[in-house]
C-alpha cells in the first residue's frame, strides 16, 4: 500500500506522519516531544488528524493513538506507539531511515 494514496499531501521522499486525534491528552505530550527531532535530524514530519484519515487508519490497522508511522519510498517500515522520550523517537527515527 503507497501512503500517497491516502494521503495525497503527503511529501516525497522520506518522512515521518504523526497520527493524533485533538482530544487526546497524551497525543499533546507527544506532539511536543515530536516537535523537537527536526531541530536535531532533517526530517519532514507530516501531522495527521487521524478523525479525517479513516481510510489511512483503518488501512494500517492503527490500533491507538498518538501513533509515528515512518515512511520511506511511499511505504510505512515502521510503526511506533511508545513515545517514551524524545531521545527513544529520534534514535527510531535515524535508524529506520538511516539519517
Amino acid at each position: 500500500m503507497k501512503v500517497s494514496e491516502y494521503l495525497p499531501s503527503a511529501p516525497s521522499g522520506d518522512y515521518v506522519i504523526f497520527g493524533y486525534t485533538p482530544l487526546c491528552g497524551t497525543c499533546k505530550v507527544a506532539e511536543r516531544m515530536i516537535d523537537i527531532i527536526p531541530e536535531l535530524i532533517e526530517v519532514n514530519i507530516m501531522k495527521v488528524d487521524l478523525n479525517f484519515a479513516e481510510s489511512l487508519a483503518q488501512n494500517y490497522q492503527l490500533i491507538s493513538v498518538p501513533v509515528l508511522l515512518i515512511v520511506k519510498d511511499d511505504e510505512v517500515v515502521e510503526t511506533v506507539y511508545r513515545f517514551e522520550s524524545v531521545t527513544n523517537i529520534y534514535e527510531i527515527i535515524r535508524k529506520v531511515l538511516t539519517i
